[in-house]
């Protein structure tokens, strides 16, 4: 007999800003869900912003290890308020991004922003208009960062160069948004030799693209995620 599977409903408390409640609402719904179940995994969560994903999913893989990279000092803040009491979450105040300066600048329209992110890939996204601040933060390379068996990825643009540079030799699920069609073809390219692609949608941004400053020419171009399952992976089980 099949196990029945529940959806509990637990009370969580998140301090975030007015803005990104949708946002933080839809990571607890289940924006990650992928219907792989583990354990004891040690998980990376690349652009943590106020860190609802990190706390979603230290209840989603009981006994695991969250290691959450967010450069902005803002926004993490909110990160370190929203972990203080989860041990088995670490918070590093730095971007991942290739190259070889140890700081770069980086656009933010306020502390908890979901859409900021490195000026080098910023632009992709946001017209030269767009009145936000510009500071610079730390940055490591992604090369230099231990591996692990949950990557996830939300950084606003760079999410192809980022993935083309972590070590992914021992990871069983990779799940990432992509900014536009260019970060989403990097991405299937990385993924293509030894992963299966078990979400890939897209969404068009020309019903948005008069809203929050983005760039006119984004019209015709997509974003959206992907999800994608190691080919052969034990590390995971597929629920049911």
């Amino acid at each position: 007999m099949s196990p029945t599977v529940f959806t509990a409903r637990i009370p969580l408390t998140l301090d975030c800003p007015e803005p990104m409640r949708a946002a933080v609402a839809y990571v607890f719904e289940g924006e990650y869900e992928s219907g792989y179940d583990g354990e004891g995994l040690d998980i990376l969560d690349i652009g943590a912003n106020v860190g609802a994903f990190a706390r979603w999913a230290e209840l989603r893989w009981p006994h695991s290890r969250v290691r959450c990279y967010e450069p902005n000092p803002g926004t993490f803040a909110y990160l370190l308020r929203n972990t203080e009491l989860s041990p088995a979450i670490t918070c590093i105040n730095a971007a991942l991004y290739p190259g070889v300066r140890a700081r770069e600048p980086f656009v933010a329209r306020w502390d908890g922003d979901g859409e900021a992110g490195l000026a080098t890939y910023a632009g992709d996204t946001f017209a030269a208009t767009l009145n936000a601040p510009v500071f610079e933060v730390d940055v490591i390379d992604p090369a230099t960062v231990a591996p692990a068996d949950i990557v996830k990825i939300d950084v606003e643009g760079g999410e192809g160069a980022v993935l083309a540079h972590l070590d992914l030799s021992p990871t069983a699920l990779v799940l990432l948004e992509f900014q536009n069609g260019k970060n989403r073809v990097l991405c299937r390219d990385v993924l293509a030799r030894d992963f299966d692609l078990i979400v890939d949608e897209s969404h068009p941004w020309d019903p948005i693209l008069d809203y929050k400053g983005y760039r006119a020419d984004l019209e015709g171009d997509v974003y959206g995620r992907i999800f994608a399952l190691r080919k052969g992976t034990t590390r995971l089980r597929r629920r049911g």
